[in-house]
This record gives C-alpha cells, sequence and structure tokens, in this order.
C-alpha cells in the first residue's frame, strides 16, 4: 500500500486514539480541584483516583498483547475503546469516590492498546527505518491531547460541569472507535493462528531475556515519574511550591502539555535525522535518557529555576518512541505485541506506584494554608533522583550483547 494513502487509513485512526487516550490521562492534574472539593478527596486518594487509569492499563497489557498477535491491532483496539467509552460515561454519572474510581478505571482499560496497537500496527506496514518517526508523531498528537486536557479543559470548566465533559468525551471516542475499525487495514499473517498455549509461551521468551530487562529497569521509573507528574502531581506542584494560583497553575499546565508535544515532535524528527546519519537507536536512547536524567536533577536542585526545569523535562521526554523500536528489534514480529505489552505494562505499573506513593508520602508534609509543604515535594524528588541514577548505571555499563540484540533484524 502507498505511503501517502497509509498516512489517512492506518496513522490518522491510530493518532486519533491515542489523542483521546491521552486526553483521558492527563484531564485529572486539571480537575484534580474540583473532584478534591466534591468529593472531600486526600492526596492518596487523589492518586489512587488518578492511577486507577494506570492499574487497568497496567493489568490489560499481557492478555491486550495476546489479543494484538492473534486477531490484530484494528479489531482489538477498536473493540477495547467501547470499554473506555463505558468508563467515561460512569465517570459522568458517578454519585460518588468509588463510581467514579469505577469509571477512571474503566477507561484506562479501553483505551490500553492504543500505542501498543499502534507500534504493531506500524512495523507491520512501515519501513523498519521510518518507525521511530511515525511512533514520535503519533506521541505528538498525544501531547496535544494532554495540551486539550489542560487550559481548554479549565476554560470549558467555566460553562460546562465535568460530568458533561465527560459525557462529550464518550461521544468523541464511540466515533473515534469507529473509524478505526472502518478505516484500518489488515495485515494477514501466513500459516495458522497461534494456540492460546503458545501464545502463552511467547511471554516466557520475553520475561526470561536478560536484555530486555537490562534495558526496561531504567525506563520502568523514567516513564513512571514522567506520566506520574504529567498526570497529577505537576498542577499541585505549580500551587504548593511554585505559589501559581489555581487559574494560573492551569496556564501552567498547559505550558507543560506544550512543551511534551512539541518535545515528541523534534524528538521524532532528529532520532530520524540522527539514525539517517548512522547512529545506533541504542547510543540514541543512552543520550536521550541521561539527559533527562540531568534536567530532573535540575528540577530537585533547582531552586528558582525549578519552574524552567520542568518544562525542560517534559521538553525532554522520555524516548518512547526509540524505546518502542529497540524493544521490536529484540524479537520476532509475530512476537511483537507481547513483548511492547510486557514493556508497557511494567511503566504502566511503575505510574500507578508512583502516582498513589507520591500522594501519600506527600500527604506527611501537610501544609496549614492547604495543600503539601514544599520540603515534601523536595524530598520526594530527591528519592526518585537517586534510583533514577541508580538504574541507570545498569544500561551505561558494557552493553556489548544489549547491542547486538536492538540491532538484529528479528526474523519472521
Amino acid at each position: 500500500m502507498a505511503a501517502a494513502p497509509l498516512v489517512f487509513t492506518l496513522w490518522l485512526p491510530f493518532a486519533c486514539a491515542y489523542f483521546v487516550s491521552f486526553w483521558l490521562r492527563n484531564v485529572n492534574a486539571i480537575l484534580a480541584p474540583a473532584l478534591t472539593e466534591e468529593f472531600s478527596l486526600s492526596g492518596a486518594e487523589l492518586g489512587l483516583l488518578t492511577s486507577a487509569y494506570s492499574l487497568t492499563f497496567a493489568l490489560a497489557q499481557l492478555p491486550g498483547g495476546m489479543l494484538l498477535d492473534r486477531f490484530g491491532a484494528r479489531r482489538v483496539n477498536a473493540l477495547l475503546l467501547l470499554a473506555g467509552v463505558a468508563g467515561l460515561v460512569v465517570m459522568a454519572s458517578a454519585p460518588g469516590f468509588a463510581g467514579v474510581t469505577l469509571g477512571r478505571a474503566l477507561g484506562g482499560l479501553g483505551v490500553a492498546m492504543c500505542l501498543m496497537a499502534s507500534i504493531k500496527a506500524f512495523s507491520q506496514w512501515l519501513p523498519a527505518q521510518h518507525l521511530p518517526l511515525a511512533l514520535s508523531l503519533l506521541l505528538m498528537t498525544g501531547g496535544l491531547g494532554g495540551l486539550v486536557a489542560t487550559a481548554p479543559v479549565g476554560w470549558a470548566l467555566q460553562f460546562i460541569s465535568w460530568r458533561t465533559l465527560f459525557g462529550i468525551a464518550a461521544a468523541v471516542l464511540l466515533a473515534v472507535a469507529a473509524f478505526l475499525f472502518f478505516a484500518v487495514p489488515d495485515r494477514r499473517v501466513e500459516g495458522r493462528p497461534e494456540t492460546l498455549a503458545v501464545l502463552l509461551a511467547g511471554f516466557r521468551t520475553v520475561f526470561t531475556h536478560w536484555p530486555f530487562w537490562r534495558l526496561n529497569l531504567p525506563v520502568m521509573l523514567l516513564a513512571g515519574t514522567y506520566q506520574a507528574f504529567l498526570s497529577v502531581w505537576i498542577g499541585p506542584w505549580m500551587q504548593d511550591v511554585g505559589g501559581y494560583s489555581r487559574v494560573d497553575a492551569v496556564a501552567m499546565v498547559a505550558w507543560v502539555a506544550l512543551a511534551t508535544t512539541v518535545g515528541f515532535a523534534l524528538y521524532g524528527f532528529i532520532v530520524n535525522a540522527l539514525l539517517g546519519r548512522g547512529w545506533e537507536p541504542l547510543r540514541l536512547f543512552k543520550w536521550q535518557m541521561g539527559l533527562s536524567i540531568a534536567v530532573f536533577a535540575l528540577v530537585t536542585f533547582g531552586g528558582a529555576l525549578a519552574v524552567a526545569a520542568w518544562l525542560a523535562y517534559f521538553l525532554v521526554g522520555t524516548g518512547a518512541a526509540v524505546f518502542a523500536t529497540l524493544v521490536t528489534r529484540m524479537f520476532p514480529q509475530h512476537l511483537n505485541g507481547r513483548a511492547n505489552t510486557t514493556a508497557n505494562m511494567i511503566s504502566f505499573i511503575a505510574t500507578f506506584a508512583l502516582q498513589w506513593g507520591i500522594g501519600a508520602a506527600l500527604d506527611l508534609y501537610p501544609s496549614p494554608a492547604g495543600g503539601h509543604a514544599a520540603p515534601g515535594y523536595a524530598r520526594v524528588c530527591q528519592v526518585l533522583l537517586s534510583v533514577h541514577l541508580l538504574l541507570y548505571l545498569v544500561l551505561v555499563l558494557p552493553l556489548r550483547r544489549l547491542r547486538a540484540v536492538t540491532e538484529a533484524r528479528p526474523g519472521g
């Protein structure tokens, strides 16, 4: 199939789905004050409400990987999006904390395969050298979804309730599910479909592959920290540490989302150019991770520069596009779905733990004026930075074996 039609029948449907999934992931950063006020939430409860998305998202990864490898990206992603529609409807009508948490959990389940299905489909239809660019631009659309989840949501809440907002989002997601189901082409796999036993055995191959773990352990913490702050804690940080009013904090979160979006796009084009010049993907990934950790150190110890450092941190990102490319290269194509969903599950378990754990830690540092005291955020960042540095050593120690498996072209 020609490249131009693939933009509209392959890339665009998955991009629309990922846009909505990222909006849903990050919207609590703006809704946090309204939800806290309506349901009288503690920091831990707010973290638990937000992380319910991450928990079901993570739990869906392994079965979702088998479904992707067995039934294909189009069917699995489109049908799961219907669970996301149900989740948005539940959130819009929930009478209390338990109901809205259940709705958010269903939302996480519904969008759990948006990125993984994209990786599966793109790796089947696109040349390998263009995969990082296609994924980076997909992540950019997610960043746009995150951007729409900030100031535009804050503006919309002046005219409609957050419940009405979720009702509108449900209708949009239903339309996206239909677009994806009817537009995306199928790539038929030759041979008989794998049995359940064979599909499960594929996970043993992934879980016992040491280079996979060596690459994934530092990514787990980096991605978990990034998502935990982006999806919920950057807004409270702007008020409790940055000293911004609620309105100004919403504006700052919008700048953060914009930095994320621009970062994804720039990263994709830079990576595409460097790969064209002969850079190894693993080399790119090590440099990107090192830069991200260095900027997080500025967040932790930057003092007056911390706000600017946060913007730089979200601009630098997590290197997700190159990481997915590396994982894809480690395994044969028929294991692609299971390998990437395993990696994604691990990252979202970390996100769930950090969204909740950061809230629980901050509850130990209450502020008399409300919210949480600045020393609590400082201590959280110091602990996270220490673990980041420790796990980064796992990646930068001699990597001959890891380089070999990530540069090899997998067989079918």
